[in-house]
């Protein structure tokens, strides 16, 4: 019976609020605008600024071997802190591992995962020369 072990008690509404608190935290989409580039979020926007912006690449596969310092590790998505020995410490916004796309700022880096990275990469550079905002 559940009584005689009090451990359930606390751990079943925690396992039950877990799915919908890490759905705030999923990866809609992203959007291109002149000054920044948009994570699309369930009830908010995260804002990368275009200002700074080095370079953005297709990097397949970019978070392999990554490990998580502080986020969510897969569940609806991968997205916070994350380490590895090619990118070093960056932050993931991340649906799809296999779909990644690096963008390298000076003091930070960030993936994400748009569903066709290389279109991204090339719409990027082409807002870029005609608004004549990043890199």
């Amino acid at each position: 019976m559940w009584v005689e072990n009090p451990g359930v008690w606390w751990a079943t509404p925690l396992l039950l609020a877990l799915p919908p608190l890490c759905a705030l935290f999923l990866v809609r989409g992203y959007r291109i605008t002149p000054d920044a580039i948009l994570v699309l979020r369930p009830g908010w926007t995260t804002r990368l600024p275009r200002a700074g912006l080095l370079f953005a690449e297709a990097a397949p596969d970019a978070m392999r071997g990554s490990i998580r310092l502080c986020g969510n590790g897969g569940f609806f998505a991968f997205t916070g802190l994350f380490w590895n020995r090619t990118l070093g410490r960056h932050r993931a916004f991340v649906t799809d591992p296999a779909r990644t796309v690096v963008l390298r700022y000076a003091p930070r880096t960030v993936v994400i995962s748009p569903a066709d990275p290389a279109v991204f990469v090339s719409e990027l550079r082409q807002s870029s020369r005609k608004e004549e905002v990043g890199f």
